[in-house]
């Protein structure tokens, strides 16, 4: 089984912080979609086994996909049911973005299988809407996430926190708004100042300051804590959960399952093999045209590095099966690692239940430490741990 990401590059405006690749000119949206109907049959001509092509999860990310037509999704759905093996159970999610017309086609995204909306909500506060440059307002966000209830019960809503100005207090009031609706899944980000994003440059011309490393764990740690008392599972870093609500595509990636990448600058990971697409709309379009998949570059993925990303993704989500690293690696981390696994578990940020090593809610916020101590524990025991500092 895998899943599918398509990437819609496509934006009614470009945000602040967004490091994704979109655009916001939409004169190529018409180009884009028969590229894109092209690629999904160059793609599954490509794979050569049947059963990898069973398909469980599907995800339309961007950019915002419900930009396009619902003419245009039937295309898109149609193409993919003929090449693909869809699972009638398949988890279909859609990204969508209040301040667009999305809310008049739930009822034919349903009609098409879709059954899991993903909101970009990201604040319910007019000043911190404004700084982070969203198009819609805090009323016109409650309203798609009403209308959408109506449609679908698999609802996820993302909000970004740490914003400079955010106080606990407006925090909490998104928070307190946004489950006031029967939402099953939320998404909580950090603000990243991606380099070469208009945020970042504020920063560096001193226009803003970002939180501090304390003022982050802060309101990282009031949002964990509130979710747990809805009854929400904090399952990965940034995800939570109402029972029977986590993401399977997600939950894929962090399992290490494989995946194919359709549109620009999406990833694919299959036969122990990484590749990314052109991170360009038009030579995206144009290397279709001669008939080839839009690949800019691929890595195969060695012994170093599935060790490196099965801990970080183990780590991140629900932990890693001491058994079953064992078996794939030689490498018995409960001998090799037992004084960091202990310290970790003394010091509150790890748990270790039978099997299984997870990281407590206080051990996620310092995920990427924990990975790389564990990682460079594990290839220093196997003699190749030269490369894995500059990861």
């Amino acid at each position: 089984m895998a899943g599918i990401y398509i990437h819609i590059p496509f934006c009614e405006k470009k945000c602040i912080y967004c490091d994704f690749f979109s655009v916001t000119n939409k004169s190529l949206i018409d180009c884009f979609i028969s590229s894109l109907l092209k690629e999904i049959t160059l793609l599954a001509d490509a794979i050569d086994k049947v059963d990898k092509k069973n398909v469980e999860t599907i995800y339309f990310g961007g950019g915002t996909p419900s930009i396009l037509s619902t003419k245009a999704f039937d295309k898109i759905f149609n193409a993919l049911f003929k090449n693909f093996n869809i699972n009638k159970q398949c988890e279909i999610t859609i990204e969508c973005n209040p301040g667009t017309d999305f809310t008049s086609k739930l009822a034919e995204f349903k009609s098409f299988g879709i059954n899991r909306i993903s909101i970009g909500v990201q604040s319910l506060n007019p000043k911190e809407l404004k700084f982070l440059t969203r198009i819609h307002t805090r009323n016109e966000a409650i309203e798609a996430i009403q209308k959408t209830l109506s449609f679908f019960e698999n609802v996820n809503v993302d909000i970004i926190f740490s914003l400079p100005n955010q106080t606990r207090e407006t925090l909490l009031q998104t928070i307190d708004e946004i489950l006031r609706y029967d939402i099953k899944h939320l998404s909580a980000y950090s603000l990243i100042y991606e380099e070469g994003t208009p945020l970042h440059n504020k920063v560096k011309n001193k226009e803003i300051t970002p939180k501090s490393d304390e003022e982050d764990y802060d309101l990282y740690m009031l949002i964990v804590s509130n979710l747990k008392e809805k009854n929400f599972e904090h399952y990965e870093i940034s995800n939570f959960a109402k029972n029977g609500f986590k993401s399977l595509h997600n939950l894929n990636y962090w399992r290490y399952g494989e995946y194919y990448g359709l549109g620009p600058s999406a990833h694919s990971f299959w036969d122990n093999k990484r590749s990314w697409n052109i991170r360009s709309l038009r030579k995206y379009i144009q290397a279709i045209e001669k008939n080839t998949l839009p690949v800019e570059g691929f890595e195969n993925i060695d012994t170093e590095k599935r060790i490196i990303e099965k801990i970080m993704l183990g780590l991140r989500a629900e932990g890693i099966s001491i058994s079953k690293f064992q078996k794939e690696f030689g490498v018995d981390l409960a001998s090799i690692s037992s004084d960091l696994i202990q310290s970790w578990v003394r010091y509150g940020k790890a748990q270790v239940r039978d099997d299984q090593i997870k990281l407590t809610d206080e051990g996620y916020f310092i995920c990427n430490k924990l990975v790389l101590d564990l990682t460079e524990r594990v290839l220093n025991y196997l003699g190749i741990g030269a490369t894995h500092q500059t990861w």
